[in-house]
């Protein structure tokens, strides 16, 4: 799967610096004092359906938070060192009294992070023990995103612009009362947590975009494409195809495209 962002809640509750100047100190190459560092917790995701209609596995997130221990916390996802202002040195999954959406116990991936007291991190320091940045958002990448219906892989289908699998599921819908989620399974790599700005009224969210498809773009121009699958190239060139038409005719391609499926469709269950 491409890069993801799912964005949590950062919470000012003051951790012990005395306590964890220890495990600090593992990735300082001086030795640092409990008074030299600002710590604070923070919820980096769960295992409830986000907004995007995913959600991270219980194995999943006991997985990431191995990977996440050591990593930095950014400004806006920006991947400069000038924008590096705090690290991971705690990641545990907890389980928390209430339940989530789906009635199923939430477990919950909490790090604890820290950063210098500084002229330079004074400001970020104060609007996070004054409530004015609680957003964060953690990268990764994850191996697969399967059906919650049939456990098949999800995969976009370019035709409707809807992620479905195999087996006809459409993420979003309900089937038998049950809702079809992305199941985040198999944690590739965890890159870094960033401080960002998201609407007030949503608390968690996913943000999967321009920021992301341009890293991929500038990768895909630098690369030797002749390694890439054929039927990949295929799919990528009629994306590109697509990218490059009007809305107008992209919404007639699609109907068409529509249209001839469940044509199809007919005459094989007729045939």
């Amino acid at each position: 799967m491409d890069r993801i962002e799912k964005l949590k809640a950062l919470k000012a509750t003051p951790i012990n610096p005395e306590s964890d100047i220890a495990l600090i100190n593992q990735y300082a190459h001086k030795e640092l004092t409990p008074e030299g560092v600002f710590c604070f917790p923070v919820h980096l995701c769960d295992n409830d359906v986000d907004r995007d209609t995913e959600r991270f596995t219980k194995a999943s997130l006991d997985k990431l938070a191995k990977l996440f221990l050591g990593k930095s916390g950014l400004i806006d996802h920006r991947w400069s060192a000038e924008k590096q202002v705090a690290r991971l040195y705690r990641c545990e999954t907890e389980e928390m009294s209430e339940k989530n959406s789906l009635g199923e116990p939430l477990y919950v991936l909490r790090g604890s992070a820290y950063m210098l007291r500084n002229d330079a991190n004074k400001p970020l320091i104060e609007a996070i023990e004054g409530g004015i940045v609680k957003e964060v958002s953690v990268g990764c990448r994850m191996g697969e995103c399967a059906c919650s219906i049939c456990s098949k892989k999800l995969k976009l289908d370019w035709c409707t612009w809807t992620y479905q699998c195999e087996t006809g599921h459409i993420k979003g819908q309900e089937y038998d009362g049950k809702l079809c989620f992305g199941e985040l399974k198999d944690p590739q790599e965890a890159f870094e947590f960033s401080f960002v700005a998201v609407p007030s009224q949503r608390g968690a969210g996913v943000t999967k975009g321009a920021e992301n498809l341009n890293d991929a773009v500038e990768l895909f121009k630098t690369s030797d494409i002749a390694t890439v699958k054929a039927e990949d190239l295929k799919a990528i060139g009629q994306k590109i195809q697509l990218a490059l038409t009007d809305d107008a005719e992209r919404n007639e391609r699609a109907k068409i495209l529509a249209e001839n499926k469940k044509f199809m469709k007919e005459q094989n269950q007729n045939g």
